[in-house]
């Protein structure tokens, strides 16, 4: 299951080119103490490369954080282009909001409108998107509980049903829930 926690990251970090995901996939690998994907360590040597070059000639001090910045990949790369932290930002923030559909107090798996109703009142967020929001997101937790099982990743319990050793924050935790759902979803048969 913790395999998941560096993969995730380091797909995310592949798909979007954001290096808060390679930096997160290393922190999962190390606490996990599973190998480091070989794509964050190539990005490790590059921005070690990359910091070493600024460390030679440094930049004026009023310069040295936009030249760290850069070292890291972590500046804007044009006009108009968020950062790395706002792409961050808008896709924990996603996640959050569909993991309050699943805890409202009007949720029910067979009738969310009134969840999604509850939520667009409480934020000011339409209706509409907290709903493709959530629907988006429960596809992603069916992918990664069909990967999970495909990957005979998962362990049982002696009742038959999937558990883990789970960390990190709230969300993690209420995520890492919602994935061990959908495992028990797949092998209990309709």
């Amino acid at each position: 299951m913790f395999l998941m926690y560096v993969e995730r990251y380091r797909d995310l970090f592949l798909k979007t080119k954001n290096p808060i995901y390679a930096w997160k996939g290393f922190e999962n690998a190390r606490r996990f103490n599973y190998p480091v994907p070989e794509e964050i360590l190539d990005y490790i040597l590059d921005v070690a490369h990359e910091i070493v070059k600024v460390a030679q000639d440094p930049p004026r001090p009023g310069q040295r954080p936009i030249a760290i910045a850069k070292a890291l990949k972590l500046h804007k790369t044009g006009a108009g282009q968020g950062s790395a932290f706002s792409e961050y930002s808008t896709r924990y923030t996603n996640r959050k909001l569909a993991l309050d559909v699943i805890a409202n107090e009007y949720y029910d798996p067979d009738y969310l409108d009134a969840a999604f109703t509850d939520i667009e009142e409480k934020t000011g967020i339409s209706k509409s998107t907290v709903r493709r929001n959530f629907i988006k997101h429960k596809k992603q937790w069916r992918a990664m509980a069909e990967q999970l099982v495909e990957s005979e990743t998962i362990t049982y319990g002696p009742s038959g049903l999937p558990e883990t050793v789970a960390c990190g924050g709230p969300n993690d935790l209420r995520e890492t829930a919602e994935i061990l759902k959908e495992i028990e979803r797949i092998q209990t048969p309709a």
